[in-house]
């Protein structure tokens, strides 16, 4: 199990001209949109030890390049050129966020590598509008992030993400979002973690079925939210119940004996009686996998 925290390497933060482009792009048409850009990071690319300076210069450069210079190489470009938590209230906090995404159920993995948690932003502002930025232009991310002929970024990765934010730790409301290839959220739902529903819907969509989340979500609001209109904003975020975060595990978990997390957290509720609730010095570490192994939080570092 991991979870993975993003790091800016701009020293001056993302550059505003460094731009989402304006509309979706249906992702079978991003290699396509992205051709030129491709072609033009393989012609300048080095290599060497300071390939995440060369990834920001390059996307400056074609951010503010003019429109002749990308269109050149546009028509240069092969048809086919090829793809490529601060203080210990908070970290109780997030264990106990953790603990909520188990199933309860013996012989169950509750987590997977192919579905990661995202840890707070930096500034943890308008994470809707910034969290693909944050997660493949902050650390260049060029598996994912390409540049338009226009200068504009697209992303080619736009699964389900898991988001733990400031307001998930205080109410258990997990922030699932879809995304769309200009990286503004297409889909986003608050679900409390801290129930057995919502392991139920991590199977769903997770590495067993791979389902698409707006499937889970239609079954979500036909299921939670039967009165819904037709006609609906779908930029309206749903959102179920809060729970207070600070009161004890047992006292707030739905839906399931949650005996385990002596298994899964050896210690914890003990650090929770001491600290009224919160598991004040438990170390995430101590968090432990089916298998045993423990919790890793490590930092979002991609090609």
């Amino acid at each position: 199990m991991s979870l993975k925290r993003s790091h800016s390497q701009w020293p001056e933060g993302i550059p505003s001209f460094i731009r989402q482009h304006k509309e979706p792009v249906e992702w079978k048409d991003i290699d396509a949109a992205t051709r030129a850009w491709r072609h033009f990071v393989r012609e300048r690319w080095v290599g060497g030890d300071t390939a995440d300076q060369q990834k920001r210069d390059l996307i400056e450069q074609w951010a503010t390049a003019d429109q002749e210079f990308r269109d050149g190489y546009q028509s240069r470009a092969p048809e086919d050129e090829p793809s490529f938590f601060d203080g210990p209230e908070m970290k109780a906090l997030l264990a106990k966020a953790i603990l909520g995404l188990f199933p309860w159920e013996e012989g169950w993995e509750f987590y997977g590598e192919e579905m990661v948690m995202f840890l707070p932003l930096e500034g943890n502002q308008d994470i809707l509008e910034t969290f693909k930025l944050q997660q493949s232009v902050a650390r260049p991310h060029f598996l994912d992030m390409h540049m338009a002929l226009d200068g504009t970024v697209l992303f080619k990765y736009c699964g389900p993400n898991l988001i733990i934010d400031d307001r998930t730790l205080e109410t258990g409301l997990g922030l699932w979002v879809e995304f769309d290839t200009n990286g503004v959220y297409r889909t986003a739902y608050r679900v409390q973690i801290m129930s057995s529903d919502h392991a139920d819907l991590y199977r769903y969509v997770g590495p067993g079925n791979q389902k698409p989340l707006w499937l889970a979500f239609e079954y979500i609001e036909s299921y939670y939210y039967p009165n819904l209109p037709e006609d609906r904003d779908l930029k309206l975020i749903l959102e179920d119940k809060p729970v207070d975060m600070r009161k004890a595990i047992v006292d707030i978990y739905m839906g399931g004996d949650v005996n385990l997390v002596d298994e899964y957290a050896p210690g914890f509720r003990e650090a929770e009686e001491a600290g009224n609730g919160l598991a004040i010095g438990f170390d995430l570490r101590g968090i432990l996998a089916n298998d045993g192994s423990p919790l890793k939080i490590i930092d979002y570092e991609r090609p």
